[in-house]
């Protein structure tokens, strides 16, 4: 849990959803934008405080070395620290009870279509997600994705979720009628693309030498 625990001590947390364009001014002065297609992954720079003991976190310094950039790891952001859970709070209006009703009926492209059937108890007024709220497959799927609109629940057997990257397959993942989590419950698989050295000053303490970079891993 060592990445973790930078992102659950962190002072600051910068994401970076930027997708793969490029713009270019004509003589006229229009302005023409080109997109390349691309899973955008998460991009995370974390700055870590510098009062880490490091008689007692010795652990967690061999535990970075033996990352390196290398290997990845498994993060969120609120469900081991909720202090953190602002960021990612389910912002929608269904219980946890009723979110674990949820199933995939298909994903693909810029949508997720959920089976709303067996939801007990919601009404046709309530919101499955807000703007912004996380959104991810249950069990060892991969990748997050973020809602980019509000979806109330209406009254049709299903929903549609626009999403905010293109849906990536999984191999050996059956998506459809798959549950899914919400909110803090949503993880990453990261692999430090930039790994800060460290210093150990008087007394006791181990700082870190810049931030850390991390970047979500994409498989083919």
């Amino acid at each position: 849990m060592s990445i973790q625990t930078i992102i659950d001590n962190a002072v600051n947390i910068n994401i970076d959803r930027r997708k793969l364009a490029g713009q270019t001014v004509s003589r006229s002065g229009h302005v023409k934008v080109a997109s390349v297609a691309s899973s955008i992954p998460w991009v995370f720079t974390v700055n870590m405080h510098n009062a880490t003991q490091y008689s007692t976190n010795r652990a967690l310094f061999e535990s970075i070395d033996q990352l390196d950039r290398v290997f990845e790891e498994q993060i969120d952001i609120g469900s081991t620290n909720t202090g953190l859970a602002y960021i990612t709070q389910y912002q929608g209006t269904l219980d946890p009870t009723q979110i674990g009703q949820i199933t995939v009926a298909s994903a693909d492209a810029l949508e997720m279509v959920l089976d709303m059937s067996a939801v007990v108890g919601e009404l046709s007024g309530d919101y499955v997600v807000k703007k912004g709220d996380y959104i991810q497959l249950s069990g060892v799927y991969r990748y997050p994705y973020t809602a980019t609109a509000d979806v109330l629940r209406g009254g049709a057997t299903t929903v549609t979720v626009p999403i905010n990257r293109p849906f990536i397959e999984q191999g050996s993942y059956t998506t459809i009628g798959a549950n899914v989590v919400m909110g803090s419950d949503c993880t990453w698989k990261v692999v430090m693309s930039a790994k800060p050295s460290y210093t150990i000053v008087p007394h006791d303490r181990g700082v870190f030498n810049g931030a850390f970079e991390l970047v979500e891993v994409i498989q083919d």
